[in-house]
């Protein structure tokens, strides 16, 4: 659907939305539908494949369980994929977000408006998805499944969601057109600032809601990673883990992915080069594939490029695995190199100091939260010649490993308060 004509249908869809929830209301009055006590509808950013997504959907649920919040139901974006949680039900909007006829369309839509009637509140996770720079059309689906859930009264907030440094303006036109009651959450102060400066709304500055992600307790794939990790301790090794991934090569005009493999095959072989006290632990945070390849393949192909001598103090994670079990691993971890802000978030949740190859301007934000210095790099200098920026910085990571352990854990109780401040007033 194109920029035009979702900038007609804007004024046009509130309006018929508005008719359509006042049917809906009348409805419910009227005692042909009840609403579910205790119960809450939750939007994820996309379908499953994402560990970020999870864990926003598993914290988001731990955290609305505590508070007596009881029956869930999830729209699914797909068929034959869900999330690892617990619902009443599932409701399939595959028409709704992969268009395909009009029809289908409008007939998804309101069958999402009968089931949000019969739910007390409604939450969308915005992730990296309401500043248009994936998509306008999925912004506008978005945001008007939160329209049509305030129209009819639930609770209703986008929780945690960030904006980078320019959002489109038919987004900014959606976020700023929404019921005041609707509350717009924004995960870090750089993203607050923005959507400050770009629309016409309230809104509130929180933390990501990943931040409230409860760890694994035990599993098959803990125990095998845990039994490497002390292993590795037990010869006073230091372990660094890794992460890449291949959105970093998006806007890199003739770098290929085979370039990204060699770039971080001679930057671990430089590193174990200068310390031999090294470790490598390989942690793939996105099943989803780009161009052939996901985390996983990626971080195969790295270890398949390394010199046996190098590749002996690797280790690759069991593959898929749960957020949950990502979050344990990383507890055990020194300090992380990854180039997914969920990992971040996993391992700053759990003490563990970060570097990141940064993308979309997601990392600095999260910097702030901790007043931590910023350690990350640009994938484009990544493919200097002649430079060993990302050796240097992770060089640098490794040495101030205790303090900003220290400083990290001296933050973190408070950025939990802040990922908890997504539901103010929306429960």
């Amino acid at each position: 659907m194109s920029d035009l004509l979702l900038t007609i249908l804007l004024p046009i869809s509130s309006f018929l939305i508005s008719i359509y929830a006042l049917l809906l209301w009348i409805i419910r009055i009227l005692g042909f539908v009840r609403r579910i006590p205790n119960s809450a509808i939750l939007l994820p950013p996309a379908a499953p494949g994402s560990l970020g997504d999870e864990a926003m959907v598993c914290a988001s649920t731990d955290y609305l369980k505590q508070q007596g919040i009881e029956n869930f139901c999830l729209i699914d974006h797909t068929n034959n994929q869900t999330y690892p949680i617990d619902v009443m039900e599932n409701i399939n909007l595959r028409n709704f977000f992969i268009y395909q006829t009009w029809y289908k369309f409008i007939f998804s839509f309101i069958y999402a408006g009968w089931k949000v009637n019969q739910y007390e509140r409604f939450y969308s996770l915005g992730a990296d998805i309401m500043d248009g720079y994936y998509s306008n059309y999925y912004t506008f689906k978005t945001v008007k499944i939160a329209e049509i859930a305030s129209f009819l009264g639930l609770s209703t907030g986008i929780l945690g969601f960030s904006c980078n440094r320019q959002p489109t303006n038919i987004s900014k036109q959606l976020l700023s057109t929404l019921q005041s009651n609707v509350r717009l959450n924004a995960r870090d102060k750089i993203s607050y600032q923005r959507l400050i400066d770009s629309i016409d709304h309230p809104v509130n500055l929180v933390a990501d809601l990943a931040f409230l992600l409860k760890p694994a307790e035990q599993s098959d794939k803990l125990a095998q990673v845990l039994e490497w990790v002390n292993t590795q301790k037990s010869q006073n090794k230091i372990i660094l883990g890794i992460n890449i991934h291949g959105l970093l090569l998006k806007n890199l005009e003739g770098i290929t992915v085979n370039d990204l493999v060699q770039v971080l095959a001679e930057t671990i072989t430089k590193l174990h080069q200068e310390n031999r006290q090294l470790s490598f632990i390989f942690l793939p945070h996105d099943r989803r594939k780009i161009n052939g390849v996901n985390d996983d393949i990626l971080s195969k192909k790295v270890i398949e490029s390394l010199p046996s001598e190098v590749a002996s103090s690797c280790f690759k994670i069991p593959f898929p695995c749960l957020a949950r079990e990502i979050k344990a691993i990383v507890k055990h971890i020194d300090c992380v190199l990854t180039g997914r802000m969920h990992l971040g978030i996993a391992c700053l949740g759990q003490g563990t100091p970060i570097a990141c190859i940064t993308y979309q301007g997601k990392f600095e934000g999260l910097y702030q939260h901790f007043n931590l210095e910023p350690l990350f790099i640009e994938p484009k200098k990544l493919f200097v010649p002649n430079q060993n920026e990302l050796v240097e910085l992770v060089h640098k990571l490794i040495d101030k490993r205790q303090s900003l352990h220290e400083q990290v854990i001296s933050k973190i109780d408070g950025v939990k308060e802040l990922s908890r401040a997504n539901f103010t007033s929306i429960i």
